[in-house]
């Protein structure tokens, strides 16, 4: 809890650490972004071939192929649910840089 109001320096000080943060995690978005686009396309990639070597129906040939592959489609949806909750994390801290951007103003205006 505070006893004083807070100052725009605070404001700048907290802006700063965040926006450092936001730095680093959109590099790091960058990195899950990529891995999970080698990822995609490495399971498509191996599904369309387990796809076109099995016979049968199509429904069975996709029915095997997804059996065949269902450790590569595991990896596939963990690459792209980092990508999502990444995504969130960002919005967060931008969300969070927006509010401190309102609260300088008022502070700014109060003095």
């Amino acid at each position: 809890m505070r006893s004083a109001p807070i100052t725009q320096g605070e404001i700048e000080e907290e802006m700063m650490r965040l926006l450092n943060l936001l730095e680093s995690e959109t590099e790091s978005f960058e990195t899950l972004a990529q891995r999970a686009a080698e990822t995609e396309a490495t399971h498509k990639g191996m599904w369309a071939k387990e796809y076109l070597s099995s016979s049968g129906s199509i429904r069975s040939r996709e029915a095997m192929a997804d059996f065949a592959l269902s450790d590569s489609l595991y990896q596939y949806k963990i690459a792209e649910a980092l990508v999502k909750a990444k995504r969130e994390k960002l919005l967060s801290l931008r969300t969070s840089i927006d509010a401190l951007r309102t609260l300088n103003a008022n502070v700014r205006a109060q003095t």
